[in-house]
């Protein structure tokens, strides 16, 4: 097709797709905004957007260093900030609004993968045709990582993230913080001490990100260096004697600058509106500072950790063990040793028999997903689909008359209810002619088995509006071990409320644990 004459050109630009992408970062802090109002404290109007920007910023202004922010400190400190917005809320709720932004920003509805969206991507040919391709845009927020040293997980803001708080567009970091160091010096020079700390902020989260793209590398060669060998070829030794000029540049300009604004801090006319910003502008290029004199000892060792990691990577002992006895041999003298002296003998017997091995990123809610998943028999494979025709189109997964008599028996029988009182009460009503009763007993289970444990599906927002239909926006379903006595039905009689809170209330009191608790007493 050609090129539609009332649209700008600067969608055929390369850069445009840079662009599109840019603003994409910003699009899981508003689906999470927008998604906040299916939440049981949805209506209480907390600022989700600000809120995730925080938790960014927080989380930014400890990374790289030894005390890097975790999760419950990073929940923790939103906590706070909601207990201000709505004093008179319980803490729970704060409590709530906090995991559940920080929960938006590691993606943990997705088990942590990386946000992915679709880029339509428009080109000009020679021709003066348009030509369109789909692309998939992919980036991560926040994610979470194994502090070894503090035997916890911490959270790092990925480049996107640091992106997205800095407001710009992807730039090279050592040209624009040259450039923010110069802007930052004439700003100084002429007193324009407020518009000189948004400087010195700009250029402290670009340090944060200057760092990044050093650690990524070298955690890169340390997991597996057959990945980034080419880099370290053609790239990495250039880049590496760049950085370190820029380091060196970036020191010696930070020490001017500080000068400058101790001067302002020591001079006794100086107004205490502009003492307070000469203040914070001192403290944040002392952190750039110490960030560059961390990042030039890791840039002087980098070589090392690349010629190290070769030798234990390329060069590592061919097994030597032959059929051991796992079971006495291995196993239970392990067993019986206390952690901290069995670690040595357990890697060196694996160093024996498999050799040194590049260690897996392992995900932990792909490793419980798969430990939990049933067995899967094989299945032949099934025949090609035919081709599309034209025709009416598919009628709806769930017919809309299902959808409402399913409803209509809930609302009927009122929640919180049992599992087994919602399919009583299908069975027993008269529904319409052409309702199936046994399509509403079925939906009803699926709708009440999909709150209990979501699945992915291919049609996610399908799936969300029917069982929301049937049980509600907010529904809560939990099981109490209480078995299902309905005939063609088994399994546990799961309890199913409109809320957590009511779920909650109602366990407390009608519970099959609550039961024994009281015949006991």
């Amino acid at each position: 097709m050609s090129e539609p004459s009332t649209v700008g050109r600067a969608v055929f630009d390369e850069s445009f797709g840079g662009r599109v992408r840019a603003l994409l970062r910003a699009r899981p802090v508003a689906d999470a905004a927008d998604n906040a109002a299916r939440q049981t404290w949805g209506e209480q109007g907390y600022d989700v957007v600000t809120l995730a920007l925080t938790a960014i910023d927080t989380v930014i202004a400890r990374q790289g260093f030894d005390d890097e922010v975790t999760y419950d400190e990073a929940v923790a400190g939103l906590a706070a900030l909601a207990t201000n917005v709505h004093p008179q809320r319980s803490f729970d709720e704060h409590d709530a609004v906090a995991r559940y932004v920080v929960d938006a920003l590691l993606n943990r509805k997705e088990r942590e993968a990386p946000f992915s969206y679709q880029v339509s991507t428009f080109a000009r040919a020679d021709d003066g045709a348009v030509r369109h391709r789909y692309t998939t845009a992919e980036f991560r927020l926040l994610t979470e990582h194994e502090d070894h040293t503090r035997g916890v997980n911490v959270l790092r803001a990925s480049t996107d993230a640091i992106n997205a708080l800095v407001g710009g567009l992807e730039f090279d970091v050592e040209d624009e913080q040259a450039a923010i160091e110069l802007m930052l010096a004439r700003q100084l020079e002429r007193g324009a001490f407020g518009q000189a700390e948004k400087a010195a902020e700009r250029s402290r989260l670009l340090s944060v990100r200057y760092a990044d793209e050093l650690r990524t590398l070298l955690a890169d060669t340390t997991r597996d260096i057959r990945t980034v060998l080419t880099q370290w070829a053609e790239q990495v030794p250039e880049q590496l004697e760049r950085n370190r000029a820029h380091l060196e540049d970036r020191l010696a300009g930070e020490s001017k600058l500080l000068e400058h604004v101790r001067g302002a801090l020591d001079a006794t006319d100086t107004e205490p509106t502009v003492a307070t910003a000469a203040a914070r502008i001192a403290g944040l290029l002392e952190e750039c500072r110490q960030r560059h004199t961390e990042l030039h000892g890791k840039l002087v060792s980098a070589r090392t950790v690349f010629l190290d990691e070769q030798t234990r990577q390329s060069f590592r002992p061919v097994g030597g063990l032959r059929n051991p006895d796992i079971t006495d041999g291995v196993f239970l003298p392990l067993l019986s040793l206390p952690v901290d002296v069995a670690v040595d003998p357990a890697e060196t017997f694996a160093i024996l028999l498999a050799g040194t091995q590049v260690q897996p990123l392992v995900r932990f809610a792909d490793l419980v997903d798969d430990l939990l998943a049933p067995r899967r028999e094989p299945t032949p494979e099934e025949p090609p689909a035919p081709d599309d025709e034209l025709g009416d189109p598919d009628p709806p997964a769930v017919p809309p008359e299902v959808l409402e008599a399913a409803a209509r028996v809930v609302d009927g029988v009122g929640l919180p209810a049992r599992l087994s009182d919602l399919l009583l009460a299908a069975r027993t009503t008269d529904f319409p002619d052409g309702v199936d009763s046994a399509a509403v007993e079925r939906l009803i289970v699926l709708a009440v088995l999909w709150n209990y444990a979501p699945e992915t599906t291919e049609d996610l927002s399908t799936a969300v509006d029917a069982a929301a239909r049937v049980l509600g926006p907010t529904a809560a379903v939990d099981a109490d071990g209480a078995l299902i006595s309905m005939p063609g039905w088994s399994g546990d009689d799961l309890i199913v409320a409109q809320d957590e809170e009511a779920l909650a209330r109602w366990a407390e009191t009608y519970s099959v644990a609550a039961q024994r608790d009281r015949e006991a007493s």
